[in-house]
């Protein structure tokens, strides 16, 4: 290679580096205060976040517990009028039976009619009883979808308050790490 070309080379080369390194400067202290006070702003709103998110876990899972108890609750109501119900419609159907089987051996229109009119009774309470088992399955069906979405809630709060809390440690990690 020709030597004042080289030297021309190296010239043009030596000028480039002493312009780009004379072109960046050092952070003032000014710089330096603000670009922490952004990242501060930057790790406290990531805390903030994680405040929020813990807060609406806390509150499905408060919401999810409340339809747990109420489906419970359903479930029990339900129950209870499943039993009472078929207590009744076991007595109303002994007692027709029996009312029936003794209207056999009447022999007066009077005795025949006062005993209809007991049969129109029973079979008004025996209907009255079955439409309460079916109001009790009604409540255990209630109880359950509640239940379900009250477990279902209850997840979902669990998965935030763990992602909301996982954002408040790794902020104040982060703090530390920067600031300690």
């Amino acid at each position: 290679m020709n030597k004042p070309l080289s030297i021309l080379c190296i010239f043009l080369i030596s000028t480039l580096f002493l312009f780009v390194g004379c072109a960046t400067k050092s952070s003032s202290f000014g710089e330096k205060v603000l670009s922490e006070g952004e990242s501060r702003i930057e790790i406290a709103q990531i805390w903030e976040l994680g405040k929020k998110e813990s807060q609406k876990g806390e509150d499905k899972i408060f919401k999810g517990r409340k339809l747990v108890e109420k489906g419970r609750a359903d479930l029990r109501q339900g129950e209870k009028l499943i039993e009472e119900g078929n207590t009744a419609v076991q007595e109303n159907r002994k007692a027709y039976q029996d009312l029936s089987q003794i209207n056999q051996a009447l022999h007066s229109s009077v005795s025949a009619t006062d005993n209809a009119k007991k049969l129109k009774k029973i079979a008004e309470a025996w209907e009255l009883a079955e439409k309460q088992i079916l109001e009790g399955h009604k409540l255990i069906k209630r109880g359950n979808a509640r239940i379900s979405e009250g477990e279902s809630e209850i997840s979902k709060g669990q998965k935030l308050l763990e992602t909301g809390r996982a954002k408040m440690q790794e902020a104040e990690k982060s703090y530390q790490k920067a600031y300690d």
